[in-house]
């Protein structure tokens, strides 16, 4: 999905009512899970080939714009009547919370222009919205290929429409946000129902990040924050994405995961979702800067 959001500070949570408010900023941006990781991925020097939907509304003017910039705009790129679009607002602290407005005008999307764009790829990185169920199929039985999916707050095991999306799934990334149990129960749960699926991570925001792995080790990673933070809006896409660079870069998971959360802690220095990350090579300076604590055990 990708969106044009405001961004608007506030002093608090719960929001208390207020006719009119003068905020210190405000931001307009694009955002969204396929701009967000896509972004992160070019930045780390990935070549990702953006498949999404934009509308032809003034919002989708601003979106193909900010596409274009990034060199994410092309055939897989779809026209629309109108486009997400979202209001984040965001406290002193960086917590956020949305309010996300999503068009009913979407159009089935042209396979054939995913199939160009993946058949030379090395993942599919597959939105968990239902705009995205079409391509898992795809992905899976027609090219063979890895499937990646970030839950986001989608933690039911036993909602069965999310069920395609777990059964499809080699990498599979959730908040902690909603789950009905501790991280590590739930890591081993899919794990255990889901045998293809080879690396379950949940984030944990300020906690960091724990992993299952297919050999049945357990990872738990601390966050780090190496600059203040501005917003957490986007932290989970810049952890997904950063840890795939790094896992297709090396094969080695842990050693990904490490990078994703200093790269995660990194970006959330900066307002927007798709902005504030570094490159591969700043990234390798951070590392050698910033030492990470990592403890490995065992799920099962």
């Amino acid at each position: 999905m990708t969106r044009l959001a405001m961004t608007v500070p506030v002093d608090r949570f719960p929001l208390e009512y207020s006719a009119l408010r003068h905020a210190s900023w405000m931001g307009c941006a694009v955002v969204g899970g396929a701009y967000n990781i896509a972004s992160a991925l070019a930045a780390l020097g990935d070549s990702p080939q953006l498949c999404t939907q934009v509308g032809k509304d003034d919002a989708g003017h601003a979106i193909r714009t900010a596409l274009k910039r990034r060199g994410l705009d092309g055939r897989g790129v779809v026209t629309t009547q109108e486009s997400p679009k979202t209001v984040i607002f965001v406290d002193s602290e960086g917590r956020v919370a949305r309010n996300a407005w999503n068009s009913e005008t979407w159009v089935e999307y042209p396979m054939e222009r995913y199939i160009e764009r993946a058949v030379e790829a090395d993942l599919a990185i597959v939105t968990s919205h239902p705009f995205g169920k079409p391509f898992l199929g795809v992905s899976k039985e027609l090219l063979k290929m890895p499937v990646a999916v970030d839950m986001h707050l989608a933690a039911d095991l036993d909602n069965e429409r999310q069920r395609p999306w777990f059964e499809s799934a080699d990498v599979l990334f959730c908040s902690h946000e909603r789950l009905p149990g501790r991280p590590e129960e739930w890591i081993a749960e899919v794990l255990r129902r889901y045998p293809g699926c080879r690396i379950v991570a949940v984030g944990r925001g300020a906690a960091g990040c724990v992993m299952g792995l297919w050999d049945g080790r357990l990872v738990e990673i601390e966050a780090v924050t190496p600059r203040p933070i501005r917003s957490t809006d986007g932290a989970g896409d810049a952890l997904f994405a950063s840890f795939l660079h790094g896992w297709l870069a090396s094969g080695e998971p842990v050693e990904a995961l490490e990078s994703a959360v200093l790269f995660a802690g990194w970006k959330i220095g900066a307002e927007s979702a798709a902005e504030g990350f570094v490159t591969r090579a700043e990234l390798a300076a951070l590392r050698r800067a910033y030492p990470m604590r990592t403890r490995v055990g065992s799920w099962r």
